[in-house]
Protein backbone atom coordinates (compact mmCIF):
# COMPACT_ATOMS: atom_id res chain seq x y z
CA UNK A 1 0.00 0.00 0.00
CA UNK A 2 1.37 3.47 -0.52
CA UNK A 3 2.26 6.10 2.35
CA UNK A 4 0.15 8.38 3.60
CA UNK A 5 1.70 11.41 3.84
CA UNK A 6 0.14 14.86 5.67
CA UNK A 7 0.36 18.00 4.35
CA UNK A 8 1.80 20.91 6.28
CA UNK A 9 -0.28 23.27 4.22
CA UNK A 10 -3.05 24.84 5.71
CA UNK A 11 -4.95 25.65 2.12
CA UNK A 12 -6.69 22.13 1.01
CA UNK A 13 -5.87 20.94 -2.53
CA UNK A 14 -8.59 21.30 -5.11
CA UNK A 15 -9.65 17.90 -6.28
CA UNK A 16 -8.96 16.60 -10.06
CA UNK A 17 -12.61 16.80 -10.10
CA UNK A 18 -12.65 20.40 -8.84
CA UNK A 19 -9.94 21.70 -10.91
CA UNK A 20 -12.75 19.99 -14.49
CA UNK A 21 -15.99 21.24 -12.95
CA UNK A 22 -17.29 23.44 -15.57
CA UNK A 23 -21.14 24.50 -14.14
CA UNK A 24 -23.73 22.96 -11.85
CA UNK A 25 -27.44 21.98 -12.53
CA UNK A 26 -30.49 21.78 -10.02
CA UNK A 27 -33.10 19.06 -10.62
CA UNK A 28 -36.63 21.39 -10.96
CA UNK A 29 -39.87 20.67 -11.87
CA UNK A 30 -42.50 21.59 -14.41
CA UNK A 31 -46.01 22.52 -13.74
CA UNK A 32 -46.80 19.73 -15.74
CA UNK A 33 -45.08 17.65 -13.15
CA UNK A 34 -42.36 16.53 -15.64
CA UNK A 35 -38.38 17.56 -14.22
CA UNK A 36 -35.39 18.84 -16.31
CA UNK A 37 -32.13 20.15 -14.96
CA UNK A 38 -31.81 24.18 -15.05
CA UNK A 39 -28.14 25.56 -14.48
CA UNK A 40 -25.31 27.37 -15.65
CA UNK A 41 -21.42 26.14 -17.26
CA UNK A 42 -18.77 27.94 -17.43
CA UNK A 43 -15.96 27.63 -20.48
CA UNK A 44 -12.98 29.80 -21.22
CA UNK A 45 -14.55 32.66 -18.61
CA UNK A 46 -18.08 32.65 -20.69
CA UNK A 47 -20.43 31.36 -18.00
CA UNK A 48 -23.28 30.63 -19.73
CA UNK A 49 -27.17 29.41 -18.48
CA UNK A 50 -28.66 26.25 -19.50
CA UNK A 51 -31.77 23.94 -19.41
CA UNK A 52 -31.88 19.97 -19.91
CA UNK A 53 -34.84 18.25 -21.05
CA UNK A 54 -35.07 14.82 -21.31
CA UNK A 55 -35.35 13.63 -25.15
CA UNK A 56 -39.52 11.95 -24.99
CA UNK A 57 -38.83 11.73 -28.65
CA UNK A 58 -35.46 8.96 -28.91
CA UNK A 59 -35.71 6.94 -32.26
CA UNK A 60 -32.63 5.46 -33.26
CA UNK A 61 -29.77 7.21 -32.85
CA UNK A 62 -30.72 9.91 -31.04
CA UNK A 63 -29.49 11.18 -27.51
CA UNK A 64 -31.53 10.83 -23.76
CA UNK A 65 -31.02 14.36 -23.35
CA UNK A 66 -30.99 17.86 -25.00
CA UNK A 67 -29.20 21.19 -23.76
CA UNK A 68 -30.62 24.27 -24.43
CA UNK A 69 -28.98 27.90 -23.86
CA UNK A 70 -31.39 30.77 -22.07
CA UNK A 71 -31.13 34.28 -23.59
Amino acid sequence: MPEETLSTSSEKQPSNWAKHKVGAFWIKTKKDGRSYLSGKIEINGKVTACLIFKNDHQEGNTPHFNIYTVS
